[in-house]
């Protein structure tokens, strides 16, 4: 949590780790008290059971002064696994529809397996993965009109036939999902910046910024998963940091270019001519700032890159990951706050004990 606070491009946060040294019925609990307590950006947050959802939302409540304080700011909203598009499983139905009722926003995302639960072409794997998130749309409208509901930004996936493995990084599912999301004029949970290689190398850089360009491209909306490896099975603190240069790279690239008399400087080329140079203007001076810098990727000539130690990317980052820790300090709940929020954890961690 204390990294992706730091980072400027990672604009919200969810757990990226399964703590395995507490008590394992209320873990959602402590992930969820761990993200209040070390950022202060939006959360999105997932439970294993319909209770630590209801305990979850207290949580939240009691960082911003009660439940209609939520429902107007609402700084989390949970991500429901949903069984498949065809079978919806009790406990999501539960969570969908407790969070309808108090108007709070939810990711009603189904599993679906091409191949498996469902047809192994991406438009038909699509097409119930959708089906079911249309589902969960319709019962939390019923519930409550206007609920606010997030679509799943991704549903055409597949099961690798050679060796039953969930990608996440391939093609074939890109782009699709969020035409058709965009099409129905709802936000959507995209997936992006993840890997299927095993640790942070060239696999693992190629497909995160694969898998982050098309869905900037394609105007996903909440793009997570970012440092996921494995198929989502591991992650890696430095493969976030790759991911974060890897944003601050895209955002540059989709936010145009400014065409005007300043920018164009038709002025100061005809002052200048063919043999002069820009190096010492005062356009230079004042502009320079805007275009991209990298704070990750190398730039230098081979020389520099070796008087700065000769690292690779996967280095640099790993080495950029202990310097946020060392030095970052987020923002702290008060302590009647926080209190309050760990009151809920020890409750849950009583009831379960």
């Amino acid at each position: 949590m204390i990294l992706a606070d730091a980072l400027p491009h990672i604009d919200f946060v969810m757990c990226m780790f399964l703590p395995v040294d507490v008590p394992q019925p209320v873990a959602d609990r402590y992930q969820m008290e761990a993200m209040l307590t070390y950022t202060s950006k939006p959360i999105m947050y997932v439970t294993t059971e319909f209770s630590g959802c209801v305990d979850v939302v207290q949580m939240a409540e009691a960082v911003v002064g009660g439940p209609e304080a939520l429902r107007q700011n609402p700084l989390a909203a949970c991500y429901i696994n949903v069984t498949t598009g065809l079978r919806h499983n009790e406990e999501a139905l539960q969570k969908l529809l407790y969070l309808a009722g108090k108007g709070l926003p939810a990711a009603y995302v189904p599993s679906t397996q091409g191949g498996v639960t469902a047809p192994v072409t991406p438009a038909g794997a699509m097409a119930v993965a959708q089906a079911g998130a249309l589902v969960g749309l319709v019962l939390s409208q019923l519930k409550r009109e206007g609920a606010p509901f997030i679509m799943p930004g991704w549903g055409g996936n597949m099961l690798d036939m050679r060796t039953t493995v969930q990608p996440y990084a391939d093609p074939d599912k890109r782009a699709m999902v969020p035409d058709f999301v965009h099409s129905l004029g709802l936000p959507m949970f995209a997936l992006a910046g993840c890997s299927d290689s095993k640790v942070v190398d060239e696999q693992a850089g190629i497909e995160a910024a694969l898998t982050l360009m098309t869905d900037v491209l394609a105007g996903g909306n909440i793009v997570h998963d970012l440092g996921y490896l494995e198929s989502g099975l591991a992650g890696s603190l430095a493969q976030l940091v790759i991911c974060d240069e890897i944003l601050g790279w895209l955002e540059h690239f989709v936010r145009g270019v400014e065409i005007d008399d300043e920018t164009l400087a038709l002025d100061l080329i005809d002052e200048i001519g063919p043999d002069g140079q820009f190096l010492n203007s005062d356009h230079t001076l004042k502009h320079f700032r805007e275009r991209w810098y990298p704070g990750l990727f190398d730039r230098n000539n081979y020389d520099g890159w070796l008087a700065k130690g000769g690292q690779t990317l996967a280095q640099r980052a790993a080495e950029r990951v202990k310097s946020i820790l060392a030095r970052h300090q987020p923002e702290p709940l008060p302590e009647d706050v926080a209190s309050a929020v760990h009151v809920v954890v020890k409750r849950a961690e009583a009831q379960h004990a």
